[in-house]
């Protein structure tokens, strides 16, 4: 499995290249791209984000590596046996507030990247019309969280409820269907 770059170093990376997204943004953008499914090679996803996050000018190597990784790292967390899929989030040392924002942008990315694959929302589950509604919710959540042990446990759940609602998209959507062959005999 690829290893994720520091949160911290991520931020600083695109910072450095002009780019004003957080990396917890770019990642749920990512996320939400392959939840939609796995039919889209680097080329299209990286024309896609920089469509989005840097008005269609190409990326430089660097952010394409950070992107790339990120990438490679969303796709096999989605399709390792395992859930190990996790929000690329700050680091522990920052705080709640730090750490809920960040969580909103991911969720907000989520969603562009859904949005941006997924044109027909009449064909979704209901359980996925539910999530994209709940994601929509809670992109107005209140970040003002304290530093108390509640804020930091309610902070938790919503973070697992949001892993688990990507999973549950990618298990719908993302994964392959394999159709068998008709044989003739």
């Amino acid at each position: 499995m690829t290893e994720m770059t520091d949160y911290t170093q991520a931020q600083l990376l695109l910072e450095k290249h002009d780019i004003f997204v957080s990396p917890s943004e770019a990642h749920g953008t990512i996320s939400g791209l392959l939840a939609c499914g796995l039919n889209i090679d680097e080329k299209d996803y990286l024309i896609m984000l920089s469509d989005v996050f840097n008005d269609g000018q190409s990326f430089s190597n660097e952010l394409k590596g950070l992107f790339g990784q990120m990438f490679t790292h969303v796709m096999s967390c989605f399709n390792s046996e395992e859930p190990n899929f996790e929000l690329y989030l700050p680091n522990e040392d920052e705080t709640l507030l730090d750490k809920a924002n960040a969580l909103v942008a991911w969720v907000s990315g989520f969603l562009l990247g859904f949005g941006l694959k997924q044109k027909d929302y009449g064909k979704l589950s209901a359980d996925v019309k539910e999530v994209i509604s709940d994601f929509s919710e809670i992109t107005k959540l209140d970040t003002d969280f304290g530093e108390e042990e509640e804020d930091q446990q309610a902070f938790h759940e919503i973070v697992e409820y949001i892993r688990v609602s990507a999973l549950l998209c990618f298990a719908e959507m993302g994964r392959e269907t394999v159709t068998p062959s008709k044989t003739l005999h």
